[in-house]
């Protein structure tokens, strides 16, 4: 377990709650774009329950919630678990990005 401090928004904390969710696990999504200049889009995608095996993931504990990041993610500061999205809000990981 990470000795990282992870703050969770009042937004997210809400969510997780009206949710019921006990885990979150944060993967790295990567799309290959053909015949577009930009070549391989990355994103940080939330999925509300923990991993199957959680070797390739950096782990914390918030509390009794579980938060997983996939160590292919790069984690540039202080972590804090928010909210985004008008219509259909989702998780999002502020402070870490994917790898360029």
């Amino acid at each position: 377990m990470e000795n990282t401090n992870v703050k969770i928004s009042r937004s997210a904390e809400k969510f997780i709650r009206e949710n019921g969710i006990k885990d979150v696990t944060f993967n790295l999504f990567e799309s290959d774009v053909s015949g577009c200049c930009v070549g391989i889009v990355k994103d940080i995608i939330p999925k509300y329950c923990a991993p199957s095996d959680a070797q390739g993931y950096r782990y914390f504990r918030v509390d009794d919630f579980y938060i997983f990041v996939s160590r292919k993610i790069k984690i540039l500061g202080p972590l804090k678990l928010t909210t985004e999205g008008l219509l259909k809000k989702k998780l999002c990981l502020v402070g870490a990005i994917p790898p360029i």
